[in-house]
């Protein structure tokens, strides 16, 4: 009886485990990607969205940091 009691109850605490670990971070603005930066396990791209040389730098997911390339069409960088 204990095994059935205690099998959903480690599923349950392994699924609160795995949701606390993933990163949302907000979108950053279209543009292109101008910089790329990483402070320690901190990943952000530097985007200019209408090329006027107002680039805003916004922290990402390490996964979206490898996905995007200076360059590259930011948010579609990460669709792809």
């Amino acid at each position: 009886m204990r095994r059935l009691i205690l099998a959903p109850v480690l599923v349950a605490v392994a699924a609160l485990a795995l949701a606390g670990c993933a990163q949302d971070f907000g979108q950053g603005p279209e543009g292109r990607v101008t910089d790329k930066s990483k402070d320690g396990k901190k990943f952000y791209l530097v985007v200019d969205p209408k090329k006027e040389g107002k680039a805003k730098k916004f922290r990402v997911s390490k996964y979206d940091y490898h996905d995007c390339y200076r360059g590259s069409k930011y948010p579609k960088c990460i669709d792809d």
